[in-house]
């Protein structure tokens, strides 16, 4: 004989699990279509067959696990470029992924495609500004927020610059001015004047940032034997623009994460297929190189933030 017992806790249970059972079956439901909504027909075209790319492919299928996703190599040939790019829109793919200079070559004419762009120096000489991609480089406000937070007793940085770099200073003092810092500049207008300007410029500064300049640090001799050594004798922290001044004396520079600029790529798949170009986005992970060797040899007076997930010199 079967029992039923009448009971208003056990009656409130009841309803309780009905309503969590209801609800999780509703999610679950609501889960799948929301996951089959992402499942695209992607291709990846690469310049060329290179370690970054790779990496970055990586996390770009993670965030994808459903979409068919091919990758198409040129090996450099931006005839072949062209070719599979209409094998591509023959297989009716529904966004192309172009990662290098001679892939975003070959991807830019093909408007019928969604196509995102990435891996590239420098966007603009393609005039791909108004199409949708990922900036290979951090502004200029991430780059001074993330000066501040490493170093949060510093006021004023410093660089020395040429005429080559001079168009990208727009608006540099007032986006410092906001994090909280004062920037000091100095012009070089020769070659032979850069110890000279860089005695002047240290005499002013608690930081040397060394910003990309084809004349100052596009010379590895003169940056090595004159620009770092001079600050380094002073005990002036460097902010360096790559690994290598990082290994050559500077404290610290930021990167950027191949995996990182992957991971976000694939979270833009969705909104280009949608909504149409997104124009370019900076690099949402800002990674840095630190040199703790550098640190030890530093005046007691510069207080040093690490970032836990910073990598080290060896």
């Amino acid at each position: 004989m079967d029992f039923y017992i009448k009971n208003k806790d056990f009656d409130r249970r009841a309803r309780l699990v009905s309503s969590l059972l209801g609800f999780a079956l509703f999610f679950t439901i609501s889960l799948s279509f929301a996951s089959i909504s992402f499942a695209y027909n992607i291709v990846i075209l690469t310049s060329k067959s290179a370690a970054p790319y790779d990496s970055f492919i990586s996390e770009f299928k993670k965030v994808l696990p459903r979409s068919s996703i091919r990758i198409l190599d040129m090996g450099g040939n931006v005839k072949m470029g062209s070719v599979l790019m209409e094998k591509a829109a023959a297989n009716k793919a529904d966004v192309v992924v172009a990662l290098g200079p001679r892939a975003a070559w070959a991807a830019k004419n093909k408007h019928d495609i969604p196509v995102i762009f990435s891996m590239l120096s420098d966007h603009k000489k393609l005039n791909l500004s108004s199409r949708t991609g990922i900036r290979s480089q951090f502004s200029l406000r991430q780059q001074l927020q993330t000066f501040k937070k490493i170093m949060p007793n510093v006021k004023k940085i410093g660089f020395l610059y040429s005429k080559a770099s001079k168009d990208g200073l727009n608006g540099i003092e007032e986006i410092a001015q906001d994090v909280g810092l004062t920037i000091i500049k100095k012009e070089v207008l020769d070659i032979r004047n850069v110890a000279a300007d860089l005695e002047d410029l240290l005499a002013d500064v608690e930081v040397l940032w060394l910003r990309k300049d084809k004349l100052i640090t596009g010379n590895a001799r003169l940056l090595k034997q004159v620009v770092l050594l001079r600050a380094l004798r002073k005990k002036i922290p460097i902010i360096g623009g790559n690994k290598w001044a990082v290994q050559n004396g500077a404290l610290f520079c930021l990167f950027t994460s191949y995996q990182s600029i992957g991971a976000q790529a694939g979270e833009m798949v969705d909104r280009v297929i949608s909504e149409g170009e997104l124009g370019f986005q900076y690099p949402l992970s800002v990674n840095v190189f630190f040199n703790p060797h550098v640190a030890e040899r530093l005046s007691p007076g510069v207080d040093i933030v690490v970032p836990r997930d910073a990598l080290f010199v060896k």
